[in-house]
């Protein structure tokens, strides 16, 4: 969902401009360095709901570049009990949080979306930064699949404040974004992702 593979002939400013979103806003996302040559078969997330004109799939032969920017998706799985430790020293519920987890990665630290997300909990680079910038306290190590966790239960536990404690909500907004959420509402995708991340919850001991 938003994910977009870059084409022959374009560049960063393009893709941003006919995305209707700022370039810095698209290179903070993605972990690109604005100044640097885009390269084919980069994939970026852009916001849900802005699409380039220009949004074709790729052709089959373009190789597909993963922008090199933190966090890392290495080798190495987490327990629902590691993640609801976490959770539990956060403020969020354990139970929701593995249910996350599991529907992002299946608690698998090598993972990379289609549309950039990378670990356990699958982190967009920007978001780590902020969540490292502004939640953590702490630098949060790259490679570290326990550290994927702490980013994304640090996250999940300021869009259930940012929801007034709506788990639904904060789940929606945790796939679809939030600032999309206020533009387009909770979109049919979200609603089967949240359906999803619900159901698996009594997997983890939750309701």
């Amino acid at each position: 969902m938003g994910a977009y593979v870059v084409r022959p002939g374009e560049t960063l400013w393009g893709i941003a401009a006919s995305s209707g979103i700022g370039v810095g806003q698209l290179a903070w996302m993605n972990g690109i360095d604005p100044s640097t040559p885009l390269l084919v078969g980069t994939v970026l997330k852009l916001p849900t709901g802005a699409e380039p004109a220009s949004s074709a799939p790729a052709p089959p032969a373009t190789p597909v570049v993963v922008p090199a920017a933190e966090p890392y998706a290495t080798p190495g799985r987490v327990t629902s009990s590691q993640i609801g430790s976490i959770a539990a020293s956060n403020g969020v519920s354990p139970s929701l949080a593995a249910a996350v987890a599991w529907q992002e990665s299946g608690f698998n630290n090598g993972v990379v979306s289609l549309a950039n997300a990378r670990g356990v909990m699958q982190i967009l680079p920007g978001t780590w930064s902020w969540v490292e910038q502004r939640l953590a306290g702490r630098p949060l190590a790259p490679d570290s699949p326990l550290d994927n966790v702490q980013a994304g239960v640090l996250y999940l536990g300021q869009l259930l404040r940012d929801a007034g404690g709506d788990e639904a909500l904060a789940v929606a907004s945790y796939y679809q974004g939030s600032s999309s959420i206020r533009d387009m509402g909770v979109l049919p995708d979200s609603e089967r992702y949240v359906a999803n991340v619900m159901a698996l919850r009594s997997r983890f001991g939750g309701p």
